[in-house]
């Protein structure tokens, strides 16, 4: 029988933590452990591992559960998949915009310090957008909303902070990261109306047999959204 741990902490204590685990006994195959989006998915690129080494023994094998901001399908029928074909659909207008909110003073003289986006930035697919991207969009959109349904109820566009949350609560859409729902007990966003991915970490051996890297499989997605794929 496995025995579980949740971890829910950074990346910059994951060291920390994973050689006490496996100092007192509880990494390896007859423990599984699932960490948090606190872990980041690139913590463990270019990083390696001697063979038989505490991190390297505690890291193969574990699971990352995080909030996805989607998944693209085949037909193209889910919130994220619009938002992602009208973030590319994007022309030098936005790019021209995304510049300009840059700082043009470059204290350290060095280019690589402001990225500069070129004019086809959005259109060639550069860089896609992150899920942060897509939760800000809907975050964006839901303020938007209870707003406007304030100036509806009151007739006016003078409300006070306490009002706009409230009614940003209380506010359900469709947006870019699914069904968006608000549970009014926490006031955060209903755990039954995100998406959820795990990914499993294996262990790779190098060409010299000494050393192991880690690489991400993803392995399941799963929301109760009725406009997106389950699984």
């Amino acid at each position: 029988d496995l025995e579980f741990f949740f971890g829910v902490f950074y990346s910059e204590h994951y060291d920390i933590i994973m050689n006490y685990a496996y100092e007192y006994g509880i990494v390896g195959p007859e423990y599984l452990w699932i960490i948090s989006d606190g872990l980041s998915l690139s913590y463990f690129q270019n990083k390696k591992y001697d063979v038989g080494s505490p991190l390297a023994v505690a890291s193969q094998g574990i699971g990352l559960l995080r909030a996805g901001g989607g998944r693209k399908t085949e037909d193209g029928r889910t919130g994220y998949d619009r938002f992602t074909n009208a973030y590319f659909n994007q022309d030098v207008d936005a790019a021209n915009q995304t510049n300009c909110k840059r700082p043009t003073f470059n204290s350290q003289n060095d280019d690589s310090v402001y990225y500069v986006a070129q004019p086809d930035f959005f259109r060639a697919k550069t860089l896609a957008p992150s899920d942060s991207a897509a939760f800000s969009f809907d975050t964006a959109v839901g303020i938007g909303l209870a707003a406007c349904q304030l100036f509806e109820e009151k007739g006016t566009e003078y409300f006070n902070g306490k009002e706009l949350f409230n009614a940003f609560v209380n506010t359900e859409f469709d947006g870019a990261t699914g069904r968006i729902q608000i549970d009014p007990k926490t006031t955060s966003r209903s755990a039954q109306s995100a998406f959820f991915v795990v990914y499993n970490s294996i262990g790779v051996l190098d060409k010299t047999g000494e050393s192991i890297s880690i690489e991400l499989e993803l392995t399941s997605h799963t929301t109760a959204v009725a406009d997106s794929e389950s699984s």
